[in-house]
């Protein structure tokens, strides 16, 4: 890190640095910042250029820039790009940098009169198997709700207060696969729009959806069909005899670009009715059709229109409650239970022959399908603490001020007229469980066989609470294991539920809800430390929840970014917290495919901040690879507070095998003035724990 600043002017400056690492790499690093405040205008461009030890030269880039172009148009972006992936995993001392991929996305948000428009495009760049993923352009127009006859509602007529809205969206998606594999992309783009009157609405969707594989290899066989990579099979048709491009290819072999497109659409009217409470039942009538069209289907090289289908619905939804006595505090506990129930009949039609070729029998089966879902949640209601005598007095001493008096006397809220609004009771979601729909089609159930009726074969739960903060529980269960008959091919399937993906995380702290229910909470009382470990002070941004950016790794990253000299230290994420404060973040993850052949994986992340003494702080993170038990890596920090002075001692180990080492003493009023060392290691292989 040798080499200029340069102050252009008040609002920007520059850098230009080299670094020398012994038979590894030179690199000069270039980057400017700037902040045009008047126009709310600023951002950064760091650029890295390397020469390897062994030869050839490798790019990097990291930029950031914001612009508030008007109070309604606002643009973003942030870029990150490497030439060479493997530079990275090879070379980089962050730890989050080894594990993540490259991201680089912008956009323009327009806010109108009628509605808000959004042009976004992201890049991202995966460390693992080189594969590229950008998608451009992707917009969102959403229209603003627009009220047609408004009417006061006591004179109101029933063609009053008519609302209209609509939304649209559109997006490409490319997929630039590394080596021999074929490219892939995605173009997709809706339109929906509603009215409603009353309980009455009216509503339209249109779908559009294109999926292409570029350089695709072609060959003729024998029984003149075209060949496709990946299984594809067409008959060799009229389309291959008037083409002159695919004519050629069959004569030469070579590349063919594939793509299938979808177009739907679907109008409906529903209905709501409220029953009791919160009970509702909504019948709906619903019209929709769709064309397609295959490059590898001869029959389909145009589109086909699918056969018109007209479906009855009809859903009910509504709320159960279960009162129980209070506990530990709690007034009162509640369950509740969110059932809904959908249910949709389509008659049976008849299609065409080139529909039934193309669509299958899927064109002329009825529909007849039934949906269930379910939700609960348990709630407890702490009655809200009051102190009549504290009332009383306030009011007698308060004289003139009244219930004001009274009302500033006991804490509670004042209204306009001076009369304090009671206090309102505390409710806490001690346990919430989201749970996937499940749905059932009595047509498929006409084999004969009672599990070929669910449509679904794979069942996810969320699970949520309030009293351990932080907490969040994913679980996905796929259903059904299916088998084939090697006599007939016939596909079979049996209940056998398996737990498919997990992932659980949560957080703790010194004064979290379970620890104050147990007495346990507070430090040493100078500083009373918050419910919620995202408030905590200093402790992390926003977009790093386990506290990664917070570590001084300065030259670690490949991909430049940030200033060192804003970087806080290893161990001071708790700020100036009380003694004793301290935060830990876990989270665990699970990846278990029913297939045998498919690799499975557990990962457990853990990250603790301390604030043991006054004048210490520490935090560790680490991961756990469960499958091969094995740390993948590690970011301890210490800092001691020295008066005038920070003393940092900090420890960073990639899942790749890389570490360093550093302690650091600099002036807190001066930070460039300091004294510091560091020792790294390349020793990939090598784990330390």
């Amino acid at each position: 890190n040798v080499g200029f600043y340069w102050a252009m002017s008040d609002y920007a400056d520059a850098t230009l640095a080299m670094d020398w690492f012994d038979n590894t790499f030179t690199s000069l690093t270039g980057s400017m910042r700037y902040r045009w405040a008047q126009k709310f205008l600023q951002g950064t461009l760091n650029l890295r250029q390397f020469w390897r030890a062994e030869g050839g030269t490798e790019l990097t880039l990291n930029t950031a820039h914001s612009w508030e172009i008007s109070e309604r148009t606002s643009f973003r972006a942030r870029g990150a790009y490497a030439s060479s992936t493997s530079l990275i995993r090879q070379n980089s001392f962050n730890p989050q940098e080894v594990t993540q991929s490259i991201d680089s996305e912008g956009g323009l948000s327009r806010r109108f009169d009628w509605g808000n428009l959004t042009v976004n495009g992201n890049r991202r760049q995966f460390l693992s198997d080189d594969r590229v993923v950008t998608t451009f352009p992707s917009v969102n127009l959403s229209m603003k709700t627009l009220t047609l006859l408004a009417a006061p509602a006591n004179r109101a007529s029933w063609f009053n207060n008519l609302t209209l809205g609509g939304s649209g969206q559109f997006r490409r998606t490319f997929t630039d696969q590394p080596g021999d594999e074929i490219d892939t992309g995605d173009l997709s783009g809706s339109l929906s729009s509603s009215l409603n009157l009353g309980n009455l609405a009216l509503s339209g969707q249109a779908r559009f959806q294109e999926k292409s594989e570029f350089g695709v290899p072609i060959a003729t066989e024998d029984d003149g069909s075209l060949m496709f990579a990946e299984g594809h099979v067409a008959e060799l048709g009229a389309r291959a005899f008037h083409d002159p491009v695919v004519r050629r290819q069959l004569l030469e072999g070579g590349t063919q670009d594939l793509s299938e497109a979808n177009v739907s659409w679907s109008t409906s009217i529903d209905y709501q009715q409220t029953l009791v409470g919160s009970t509702t039942f909504s019948p709906r009538i619903s019209l929709s059709g769709e064309r397609v069209r295959n490059d590898t289907d001869p029959l389909a090289s145009t589109f086909v229109s699918g056969p018109t289908r007209l479906s009855f619905g009809a859903q009910l939804r509504g709320d159960l409650y279960g009162f129980f006595p209070g506990v530990a505090g709690y007034d009162r506990l509640r369950h509740k239970i969110s059932p809904s129930f959908s249910y949709d009949y389509s008659p049976q039609v008849t299609p065409t022959t080139l529909q039934e070729q193309v669509f299958g029998s899927r064109a002329q089966q009825p529909r007849n399908v039934l949906t269930f879902g379910i939700n609960q949640t348990f709630e407890a209601k702490r009655l809200a603490e009051t102190d009549s005598a504290d009332v009383a007095e306030g009011g007698a001493e308060g004289g003139a001020e009244g219930p004001s008096g009274a009302a500033a006397a006991a804490g509670g809220d004042v209204d306009e007229d001076g009369f304090r609004r009671p206090p309102q009771d505390e409710i806490v979601t001690l346990l919430a469980l989201r749970t996937s729909a499940v749905t059932y089609d009595f047509v498929a159930d006409s084999t004969g066989r009672f599990l070929d009726g669910f449509q679904t074969t794979q069942l996810t739960n969320n699970i949520t609470s309030d009293f351990l903060r932080g907490l969040t529980i994913n679980m996905a269960h796929d259903l059904f294991e299916q088998t084939t008959d090697p006599g007939t091919g016939a596909i079979s399937r049996r209940f056998k539920p398996h737990l498919q993906s997990l992932n659980f995380s949560f957080s703790l702290n010194n004064n979290s809800g379970l620890f104050r229910w147990l007495g346990l909470s507070g430090g040493d009382g100078s500083a009373p430390a918050s419910d919620d470990p995202d408030e905590l002070q200093d402790q992390r941004v926003d977009d790093d929840p386990l506290g990664i950016e917070g570590m001084r790794i300065d030259e670690s990253s490949i991909v430049p970014g940030g200033d060192p000299r804003g970087q806080r230290g290893a161990g001071g994420m708790l700020g100036g917290g009380s003694v004793g404060q301290w935060s830990a973040n876990f989270s665990y993850a699970l990846n278990r495919p029913r297939d045998a052949t498919r690799t499975a994986s557990q990962m457990l992340q853990m990250n603790v901040q301390l604030k043991p003494t006054q004048q210490w702080q520490m935090t560790w993170r680490t991961a756990f690879d469960l499958e091969t038990n094995a740390f993948a890596d590690h970011s301890v920090g210490l800092t001691r507070e020295l008066h005038r002075w920070q003393a940092n001692f900090d420890f960073v180990q990639t899942a790749t095998g890389n570490w360093s080492f550093r302690f650091e003493v600099r002036l807190t009023d001066n930070q460039d003035l300091k004294f510091d060392y560091q020792q790294r290691s390349l020793d990939q292989g090598r784990n330390l724990f």
